[in-house]
């Protein structure tokens, strides 16, 4: 029998965070997500879009930004995403990429330039 589970359970799934995790969190694995998911970087795959999609819908559900989602109510794309595992030498670990993203090594500052 197939266990019915809350969208946001799901999406939260999807990019490998807690349902509470912080803001930070979230857009990090989005961009773990999309580094390999991405379209532009599987083309020739008429699946990819849809994949995409759905990453970015968890990405929003869990942001709050959307209420009624419809991909992450599609157990057959939820499946096919969830099985293409992340390669972690093709991304930055999330320190590094909070670095890049808000801290400018050269002046020593948080606020980026």
């Amino acid at each position: 029998m197939t266990e019915l589970r809350e969208p946001i359970q799901v999406a939260a799934e999807i990019l490998g965070v807690d349902v509470c995790a912080a803001y930070s969190r979230i857009r990090y694995a989005y961009y773990r997500m999309m580094k390999s998911h991405h379209p532009d970087r599987n083309r020739g795959d008429p699946r990819a879009d849809r994949r995409a999609a759905l990453i970015n819908e968890a990405k929003d559900l869990l942001l709050g930004r959307i209420a009624t989602p419809t991909l992450v109510k599609d157990a057959e794309l939820v499946s096919e995403v969830m099985q293409q595992p992340v390669s972690e030498a093709e991304v930055m670990s999330y320190e590094g990429w909070l670095r890049s993203r808000f801290y400018n090594m050269e002046q020593c500052s948080i606020w980026p330039c």
